[in-house]
């Protein structure tokens, strides 16, 4: 059951995200290039981590298109039931923010900083993503 008014040019939109998942596609077999064609760890490690995410975007685009039917929902029970577990994972990601932070303060080496440096982006990236679910359970859940 598709929802209407969900994006505008529906049609258009599908392209957009297929198109997108190719350029993935084609981003994760650079990343296998890159890394097959070198010895050095700092590269490998970069265009693994870069393959990795593409992997994820991929995945990520494909529920965005399977939403647009209306096929994925959020209940307030699904949240609900899963509170204490949302709340301490944000623990965890803060503490890992923290430890992140830490080590980043404690290094001088311009490889060793930039490695740290996305490593605490990362971490944010997940508190976010982790908040923005707690935020779905306050607001259909608001007793949770």
């Amino acid at each position: 059951m598709a929802i209407e008014g969900i994006v505008e040019e529906r049609s258009h939109f599908e392209q957009g995200i297929r198109k997108w998942q190719q350029v993935e596609d084609v981003t994760i077999e650079s990343c296998e290039a890159l890394k097959d064609a070198t010895e050095n760890i700092l590269v490998q490690t970069v265009a693994g981590i870069i393959r990795a995410d593409s992997v994820k975007h991929k995945e990520v685009l494909d529920v965005i298109l399977r939403a647009l039917d209306g096929t994925i929902t959020l209940t307030p029970e699904e949240l609900g039931g899963m509170s204490s577990l949302l709340d301490n994972h944000l623990n965890i990601e803060r503490d890992s923010i923290a430890l992140a932070m830490d080590e980043l303060e404690n290094s001088r080496h311009f490889v060793i900083r930039e490695l740290l440096s996305y490593l605490l982006e990362d971490e944010r990236k997940h508190y976010k993503l982790m908040s923005q679910l707690n935020d779905f359970k306050r607001q259909l859940y608001p007793y949770a």
